[in-house]
């Protein structure tokens, strides 16, 4: 960790405990879907509405892909990077003067690797896809996603800068790449009539996707945790 990226985290830290109220105020952010994630989703469904960038099915499945092209690149490199301690479990940063706050839970993320922010990748790439639709709009899901998704996490010691800094850039190259490659073959066409012969199924399973993308597939990864568990167990007992 250099320097600046210790003296921004104690800066942003510095005002944990002084305020009981505010410190509940951002932890409620940090621990909200609704609010971290889902106001971008909703900014991304609005900018899928006004159109303006080619057919909106593709530019919608494009955007669903570079997400979860985003979320997958974010947790392997999470676990293929060496280890990186959260700020609250360093002791170089405790003794450095990081503050913890009762409102975060003492064993919070205790086992995940610090870098990148998963949450910064999902947030900028979700507010790339808004501003390659709507300069405005994409604007303001940018303050958004940096302010509301990703400040709260370093301002309660559970990310460095350098991570939300390398998130966020994971997050709009993906989405940015994925947004401009054409579909291979005959895919893009095949989509389209998927999608106008099943519209009902196709917006259903969009709803799905994009409710599971506010809050980074923790529901998904639960199922499939639990399938795993029990599949375990039935081959034990068989």
């Amino acid at each position: 960790m250099t320097n600046p990226d210790l003296a921004v985290l104690l800066a942003l830290n510095g005002g944990v405990g002084q305020s009981w109220a505010f410190d509940f105020l951002v932890s409620l952010t940090a621990y909200n879907y609704l609010l971290k994630t889902g106001v971008l989703v909703a900014l991304l469904w609005w900018s899928w509405q006004r159109g303006g960038r080619g057919e909106p099915v593709l530019v919608i499945v494009r955007t669903l892909a570079g997400a979860l092209l985003a979320i997958a690149l974010a947790r392997s490199l999470q676990n293929l990077l060496p280890n990186r301690s959260r700020p609250l479990y360093d002791p170089a940063v405790l003794e450095s003067g990081l503050l913890r706050s009762e409102m975060i839970s003492p064993e919070a993320l205790r086992d995940m690797s610090s870098f990148p922010s998963d949450h910064a990748v999902l947030a900028f790439a979700l507010a790339t896809a808004v501003f390659l639709s709507h300069r405005g709009l994409g604007l303001f899901a940018f303050a958004w996603a940096l302010v509301v998704s990703c400040l709260p996490r370093v301002y309660f010691g559970m990310h460095y800068p350098t991570d939300i800094i390398g998130g966020a850039v994971v997050g709009v190259a993906i989405m940015a790449m994925a947004t401009h490659l054409p579909l291979p073959g005959r895919m893009g066409g095949g989509i389209l009539r998927l999608a106008q012969a099943h519209r009902g199924a196709f917006y259903g399973v969009l709803f799905l996707v994009t409710y599971q993308m506010a809050t980074l597939f923790v529901d998904a990864r639960n199922i499939v945790r639990a399938a795993g568990l029990l599949l375990r167990l039935l081959l034990d007992r068989a």
